[in-house]
């Protein structure tokens, strides 16, 4: 009895697991109940166009106002861009750091998207740290990737 009574719950689980995977796939809604729009491409080709890094961040406030809010992909291409970037403005700001604004942009991941940073994400940063000379900061990101990820890559 026991044995058909498990066996019984286990299939009603798995059914109602690939109902609610098959329902969640589809469409995506918003606090509010609004669907929002999942299609990210594009925006991340606007980010990649983007020649300074105030520029990107003006694509993911544009996202957010679209009801497009920005995956993983789209987070990680504006790290690219920070890093990337010759400085904030065309004019260049005093005292401005592209790791202050990297981890600015990882602290709205985690903190507004609940999104956990991946390994690529800290991987900008750390190139980052490298390009930039601030070893000791990069050791700290180091620490980090190898509690996160047990690993941090060794070309850098």
């Amino acid at each position: 009895m026991r044995r058909a009574t498990s066996q019984l719950i286990r299939n009603t689980s798995v059914a109602a697991a690939a109902r609610f995977a098959a329902t969640s796939s589809a469409k995506k809604y918003d606090l509010f109940g609004y669907e929002v729009d999942t299609n990210t491409a594009p925006w991340i080709e606007k980010i990649k166009k983007c020649k300074y890094y105030d520029e990107a961040g003006e694509v993911l406030v544009n996202m957010n106002v679209g009801n497009c809010p920005p995956d993983i992909a789209t987070y990680n291409a504006a790290l690219q861009c920070i890093y990337e970037a010759p400085s904030k403005q065309a004019q260049p700001v005093e005292n401005e750091s592209k790791f202050c604004a990297m981890l600015d942009l990882m602290e709205e991941m985690s903190h507004r998207n609940k999104m956990k940073p991946n390994e690529e994400s800290w991987t900008w940063v750390m190139k980052e740290c490298v390009k930039s000379g601030q070893f000791r900061l990069g050791y700290c990101i180091q620490k980090v990737m190898e509690a996160e990820f047990k690993s941090c890559p060794a070309d850098l």
